[in-house]
């Protein structure tokens, strides 16, 4: 191979680079020519990865302590933290960034540099332990370009692998020659791959622990083991530089709910048999897929089929042993030890926890006993633990391209040409079998296509900003707890949200608006209750959050809704037309008063009686007495205690926990807080004393007796009896959609069952054996608008009534309906009478 180049270093990187980057256009034609102005993948997750990255690129360097809070989903904090942030990205692309301005130029920009660095890194590592260029350049183009990093393009933090190569093959150079600077790369690569993604920081210490122990196995020399003792401190050392980013997101874990990945949403996402069939429908050679092939895509999660070609290779690179006349270094035993067999063991271990919680059905203890440890509940995806079945296999496939090349230079009187010409063969086989071509690319507007009203709000100064409407939501089932925030069509929804975001890039403005890996509490709320939008309730939350400007886009509502929609935007109080720019009109929030923590009323409701050695559930009632809206952006949990007195005054008990302050309270409303005491004193009468620990509503104490004592509950009930009334008949509400407080119900335990209340989480699922109040809106020809659901405040005992605020979300057009409120046991079905309320939905004033 040394007689094929005869070129300085320089030369032969140079070439390889350029080789690389030409392969990386012909994969991903015609994205070249639309580097300024396009992207691959969509309007979704792209537009999200383009702002992280200019976000990165516009921060890091200007205002660093301000890198996680980002200018998206206001009022919520750290939420960068919310997805990956790319901090590594953010830095490569900080020139072209500050030079461009063009925050699609600096995206594509990181995807060539992905695929040619990747491909660059493999080249070399594969040199290194084979000696071949060959075999390099094919583990450079699979590792890089092989159909799953491609299925990738609409996830860059995935595509972005250059360092993990690199990182490895420091690696290996210091355990066999030591080396200050091989260790300091080590340490180097290691932190900006790991800084890049917090999968490839898995991936890194995966890669090198498996390398550290593989070496370790084998190693006699007393140097050896000071190398290896190295290594531990320059890992040690990487982490150190890895750790501070990792606050921000274990800040977000501390106070906000769902925030890890659950087992069912990770098996929805894990590998299964038939994944490894599925090709991408811009295969050259796999397009059409051919039976017995699955189709799949950009975008898609599961594209693992890898090629025959490189599995070939891989075997090669596997069985092809050495003979007596082989003298080249791909033949070497120690090489294939430490090179093949170690990548083959890499590759296992990426195979076995791609396929998540269970193998075929069966338990995983490969991923399921790092998961309980914590290691993986950040990772919702699984089948991305491919990417190390990808180096494993280009690796081994460098290995039998380099073995093949061998044999034929070794075996034939055409001499080293005959290796050369093998050699080529193989990549040009391998480049047509996983070649993509022709993909979609969408065009973004840049520079002078932008909308002038984004450049119009950069000169605005600090405002604050929401894009609307809002994509239309579907139902959430219950509207006054954790609400799921369900789109009627999620792909538009998260397209608006990504443009919004996009195009934020040209002024950078806080806004309400964005989407990320997690939803907050705050967002879900904010979007639901902006359905209604424009109302008097949506200028009260927006006039409390203190938005200055609502940016109404005409071409995202309904054709047969413009008329009411223009009427409404300019006949709600408190709302005011700035300028109108076409498409797109600016409305001012015009400021307002807002209530504090002296203006809510609150009182506590808890069961009259409880079941030993089961939690309680016990509920705060909070009554808005202002004539403003009360806005809490308070994100913090809220410390409470519970106490347990006897009827002597002892405290035989004391309970300490959290519950979530209220976000927002309109004038007039009554909220219902949801609290739980794990634990309950023996049976016996007792006074609970409920202590708010200051905080959001301030230090607060309530006495609420309590008989603890062995009565049945709704989990396996005696007699499920109730009913529920209502005071005189609700008002209109004012506007259709958004939220709305439509009225307050008693519900009263008529039966001999503790009813258990429906806990505040974010599983979304209605647990079996809790009771909440059903409500069914219809209009006059009985058809359903939304089946609702709304909590009880508090666990309630046989004989005990409790007030219910109704928190509904009204029908989307205006009439006349009828409200049905009913008791539902979760599992079993209706109880008790059906309440029918007449209730008025009012058209936009004229």
């Amino acid at each position: 191979m040394d007689e094929w180049f005869r070129w300085s270093k320089k030369k032969e990187y140079l070439a390889v680079l350029v080789f690389f980057f030409l392969a990386a256009v012909l994969f991903t034609w015609p994205l070249i020519l639309h580097v300024h102005d396009g992207i691959i993948g969509g309007h979704g997750d792209p537009l999200l990865n383009t702002w992280i990255v200019n976000w990165d690129a516009r921060t890091v360097f200007t205002h660093p302590t301000q890198l996680f809070q980002g200018n998206i989903m206001y009022p919520s904090r750290d939420v960068l933290a919310y997805s990956e942030h790319l901090l590594t990205l953010g830095v490569i692309a900080a020139p072209m960034y500050f030079v461009t301005r063009n925050p699609i130029i600096s995206y594509n920009f990181l995807v060539f540099f992905a695929f040619v660095f990747s491909a660059f890194g493999c080249y070399l590592l594969i040199k290194e332990l084979t000696g071949s260029r060959l075999g390099g350049v094919v583990a450079g183009i699979f590792f890089a370009l092989c159909p799953y990093k491609i299925s990738q393009l609409s996830h860059l933090q995935m595509v972005f692998s250059p360092f993990l190569p690199f990182m490895l093959l420091y690696l290996y150079r210091f355990l066999k020659r030591g080396g200050k600077r091989n260790a300091i790369l080590f340490v180097v690569f290691f932190a900006a791959q790991s800084l890049a993604n917090w999968h490839y920081l898995i991936y890194c210490a995966i890669a090198a622990a498996l390398l550290w122990i593989w070496v370790a196995i084998f190693t006699r020399q007393k140097n050896d083991w000071k190398r290896l003792g190295w290594v531990v401190i320059a890992g040690i050392v990487a982490m150190l530089i890895i750790i501070p980013f990792t606050i921000p997101y274990l800040r977000a874990h501390s106070r906000l709910p769902g925030f890890e990945r659950s087992i069912q949403e990770v098996e929805l996402y894990a590998a299964k048999g038939d994944d490894y069939e599925r090709v991408l429908d811009v295969s050259v050679v796999y397009g059409d897929t051919p039976s017995p092939f699955k189709a799949g895509g950009i975008g898609y999660e599961n594209v693992l089929y890898p090629g025959v070609v490189i599995l070939i290779l891989a075997l090669a690179g596997l069985l092809l042993r050495r003979r007596k006349d082989d003298d080249l270094m791909v033949f070497d035993s120690v090489s294939f030890r430490e090179g093949a067999v170690y990548f083959l063991i890499l590759g296992v271990v990426g195979l076995l926890l791609a396929y998540g919680p269970k193998i075929a059905g069966h338990y995983n203890p490969f991923y399921m006993i790092p998961y309980r440890l914590g290691l993986l509940k950040f990772i919702r995806v699984p089948t991305r633990f491919f990417v190390l079945i990808a180096l494993g296999l280009a690796v081994l496939g460098g290995y039998g391209t380099a073995k093949l090349a061998a044999r034929s230079y070794s075996s034939r009187n055409g001499g080293w040409r005959i290796g050369q010409l093998t050699g080529l063969a193989i990549i040009a086989i391998l480049i047509l079998e996983i070649l993509t071509f022709n993909i979609t690319i969408h065009l973004i507007p840049t520079g002078r296509d932008v909308p002038e009203v984004y450049n119009w709000l950069r000169g605005r100064g600090d405002v604050r900003m929401i894009e609307l409407p809002t994509e239309p939501l579907a139902g959430a089932d219950i509207y006054d707890r954790d609400l799921r925030l369900n789109p009627v069509n999620i792909l538009d929804f998260l397209y608006r949200e990504g443009d919004s975001m996009y195009f934020s890039t040209y002024h950078w403005k806080t806004m309400v608006n964005g989407y990320s890996g997690y939803s907050p509490f705050f967002y879900r709320r904010i979007m639901t209750e902006m359905q209604g939008f424009p109302s008097q309730r949506t200028i009260d939350l927006l006039r409390g959050l203190n938005v200055d400007y609502v940016l109404w886009d005409w071409s995202w509502p309904e054709k047969n809704r413009l008329e009411e929609y223009d009427m409404r935007l300019f006949s709600t109080p408190g709302l005011s037309l700035v300028q109108d720019f076409g498409g797109k009109s600016v409305f001012r929030v015009e400021p307002g008063a807002v209530a504090t923590a002296e203006d809510i009323q609150l009182s506590a409701v808890a069961p009259s009686a409880a079941r030993p050695g089961q939690p309680l559930h016990l509920g705060l009632l909070a009554n808005n007495t202002s004539d403003n809206p009360m806005i809490s952006i308070e994100e913090e949990p809220q410390d409470f205690s519970l106490s347990f007195m006897d009827a002597s005054g002892n405290t035989v008990l004391v309970e300490k926990d959290t519950y979530r302050p209220p976000f927002f309270i309109d004038r007039g409303e009554t909220i219902s807080l949801s609290l739980t005491g794990d634990k309950v004193p023996p049976p016996g009468a007792y006074t609970a004393r409920l202590q708010l620990e200051g905080g959001v509503l301030g230090p607060r104490s309530f006495d609420l007796p309590i008989e603890i004592g062995d009565i049945p509950d709704s989990k396996g009930p005696a007699a499920m009896r109730g009913n529920v009334t209502v005071i005189g008949q609700p008002l209109p509400i004012p506007a259709p959609d958004g939220l709305y407080p439509v009225t307050t119900a008693t519900v009263t335990n008529i039966g001999d069952t503790l009813w258990l209340s429906l806990l505040q989480d974010e599983s979304y699922n209605l647990r079996a054996g809790s009771v909440h109040l059903s409500l069914k809106w219809s209009d006059a020809s009985g058809a359903i608008w939304e089946d609702q659901g709304c909590t009880i405040p508090c666990d309630v005992a046989p004989g005990q009534s409790i007030d219910v605020p109704v928190l509904t979300r009204p029908p989307n057009v205006p009439g006349d309906y009828s409200l049905d409120l009913r008791l539902f046991l979760d599992g079993t079905g209706y109880f008790g009478e059906t309440l029918h309320l007449n209730v008025q939905v009012l058209a936009p004033r004229e």
